[in-house]
């Protein structure tokens, strides 16, 4: 079941990462608050969504190889995106309401919790 979190997580990292880097436009017209957030970068859209890629690839990894270490490195940038926006909302409100920060901090988070549990699962000498 841990596996299949992390799974999920990867998986829409992935989504995220592919839309990102495939349609940077169609991403910025289509997420609410997005536009409101500054003008629109296709190279800076592009980069974020290698880093969500790369995330999703090390996230898989991590659960196929059940290696706790491989997938909190992919756990990282899902982490640190969404606390980026939590900090950013406590400052001066969310972009997007409250769905940006569901959308933005629970994968963090469910990535974080399900590579704990991986860690506490792991067999004798891959702790």
């Amino acid at each position: 079941m841990t596996r299949s979190f992390i799974a999920l997580v990867a998986a829409w990292c992935a989504g995220i990462g592919l839309w990102l880097v495939v349609s940077p436009g169609g991403f910025y017209a289509t997420i609410p608050g997005v536009a409101e957030s500054g003008p629109f970068n296709i190279h800076f859209f592009r980069d974020v969504g290698l880093a969500f890629v790369a995330s999703a690839l090390a996230l898989g990894a991590g659960a196929m190889l059940r290696d706790w270490r491989v997938a909190l490195a992919g756990a990282g940038f899902p982490l640190l995106h969404g606390g980026l926006h939590l900090a950013e909302a406590v400052d001066h409100g969310p972009h997007g309401g409250a769905g940006e920060l569901v959308a933005t901090v629970l994968p963090g988070l469910i990535a974080l919790a399900a590579v704990l549990c991986l860690r506490i699962k792991a067999p004798e000498g891959r702790s």
